[in-house]
C-alpha cells in the first residue's frame, strides 16, 4: 500500500537513469484501478513534458529510494506521445500509446487488467490483441486525476462533512482502496478518515463533490487515520482491513 501524498513525489528512474518525477495519478472512476502516473520530465529531458507511463511499464516500486522503475529507456519516454495537461485522456490517446509500448489493451477482457490479474502481464501482449481489437473496439474511458479530485467535498446523505485529502493505493494491482477524509474543518470534534470506494456514491465532476452512502453520523464514528504513518504500508493496510469492515 502506498498514499498518493506520497507516490507523487517519488522519481521516474529508466533504464538508463532519471527521467521523471510522478507529479499525478489518473484513475478509472469505474472500477477505480490507477492507469497512468503523469511524469514531469522538464528536468531531466530538453523541453520537458508531461507524459504518462501505465503500470504495465514498472518494474519496481523503490519506497526507500521513492523510486518507480521502469522497463524503458529514456528516448523511448522522450519519443513516447505526449499528453495536454489542460484536456482529459481520451481512449484514442490510450490506442495509440499502448501501440506505441507494445502493450496490450487493459479494456479488452473481463477484468480490471484485461484477461490478467496484475498489469505487468500485458507488457507483451499487443499482436495477440490485434484481432481482437478489429472485432472489439474500445468505448470510452473514465480516467480521473487524483490531483483534480484532491480537495473535493465529501457530501454525507446531502450535507457536506470533509474534503478529500488524500488516496490509498495498493501497489500489487494498482487498485485505489480508500479515499481519505479530513472532516475536521467541517465537522463538531471532526478528523481525518479512511473510507473505502464501496462507500462512495458518485463523484460530482461538476460540483467538485464526492457523494458517499454514510450519514454524519457514521462517518465521525469511523477510526481516526494517524498522518504520520501514512508511509507504513502494514498501516495502510490495516486502514483499509478496518474500512472494508466499516463497509
Amino acid at each position: 500500500m502506498i498514499a498518493f501524498s506520497s507516490l507523487k513525489h517519488f522519481g521516474i528512474h529508466a533504464t538508463d537513469g532519471d527521467i521523471g518525477q510522478c507529479k499525478d495519478v489518473f484513475f478509472d472512476d469505474q472500477d477505480y484501478v490507477t492507469r497512468y502516473f503523469v511524469a514531469d520530465t522538464h528536468k531531466w529531458l530538453p523541453l520537458g513534458r508531461k507524459v504518462v507511463l501505465s503500470p504495465i511499464s514498472l518494474l519496481e516500486v523503490n519506497t526507500t529510494e521513492e523510486k518507480l522503475h521502469v522497463n524503458m529507456t529514456k528516448q523511448a519516454l522522450k519519443d513516447s506521445p505526449s499528453i495536454d495537461e489542460h484536456k482529459p485522456l481520451s481512449r484514442e490517446y490510450e490506442e495509440i500509446l499502448f501501440k506505441y509500448f507494445g502493450y496490450g489493451y487493459y479494456w479488452i477482457g473481463p477484468g480490471a487488467w484485461g484477461d490478467f490479474s496484475h498489469p505487468t502481464e500485458l507488457a507483451h501482449q499487443q499482436n495477440m490483441q490485434e484481432d481482437i481489437e478489429e472485432i472489439e473496439r474500445p468505448g470510452a474511458n473514465h480516467l480521473r486525476s487524483c490531483d483534480e479530485i484532491d480537495g473535493y467535498t465529501v457530501s454525507a446523505n446531502d450535507e457536506d462533512s470533509g474534503h478529500i485529502c488524500d488516496f490509498i493505493i495498493d501497489k500489487h494491482n494498482w487498485q485505489v482502496t480508500l479515499f481519505i477524509v479530513d472532516s475536521r474543518d467541517w465537522l463538531p470534534g471532526g478528523k481525518k478518515v479512511a473510507l473505502s470506494t464501496a462507500m462512495i456514491k458518485d463523484i460530482d465532476w461538476s460540483a467538485h463533490k464526492v457523494n458517499i452512502t454514510l450519514s454524519h453520523e457514521v462517518l465521525k464514528a469511523l477510526p481516526e487515520v494517524d498522518d504520520e504513518r501514512l508511509d507504513d504500508s502494514d498501516y495502510l493496510t490495516s486502514l483499509v482491513n478496518q474500512a472494508q469492515i466499516s463497509g
